[in-house]
């Protein structure tokens, strides 16, 4: 019989860049890591994606949450220039929770798709400089791997 690695604590998770990336995670890792981030240096955003039904509205909740500029040009190419680069609210790592993400996996696959794409490339952006990004998806998504973290 095989015993699994424990899993790391959650502030000790967050701070290495080369775990991070795109993950479904329950809600009881989502929190943990939530409230780990303030303690690694972390910006820290938990966004309700439940009223985002089209790239509009996706763009319009991520803008407000996400505290982006007033340049923002609420397309894709601004999105993705805008997570790869967050020089106006700065820290040592970012965590992105994104909740009830299956109604625009729904409504709208084709965003949906869009902005997991966008996020899988911010990652390895931010890896490159050696920050982790950490993008979490709540709830069931069978194509993204489950984050195993202490709670």
């Amino acid at each position: 019989m095989k015993i699994a690695p424990p899993s790391p604590d959650a502030t000790q998770l967050l701070r290495t860049p080369e775990a991070a990336g795109i993950y479904q995670a329950s809600d009881d890792a989502a929190r943990a890591l939530f409230q780990a981030g303030p303690a690694a240096g972390f910006n820290v955003y938990r966004i309700d994606l439940g009223q985002a039904r089209d790239a509009k509205s996706l763009h319009h909740i991520l803008a407000r949450s996400l505290h982006f500029p007033d340049w923002y040009g609420a397309n894709w190419d601004a999105l993705a220039d805008c997570l790869a680069d967050m020089s106006w609210n700065e820290a040592d790592g970012y965590l992105v929770i994104l909740q009830r993400t299956e109604i625009l996996q729904h409504a709208d696959p084709s965003s949906f798709d869009a902005l997991m794409e966008i996020l899988k490339d911010t990652v390895m952006a931010w890896q490159e400089q050696k920050v982790p990004f950490w993008g979490l998806l709540t709830g069931d998504h069978p194509g993204l791997p489950q984050l195993g973290v202490r709670t």
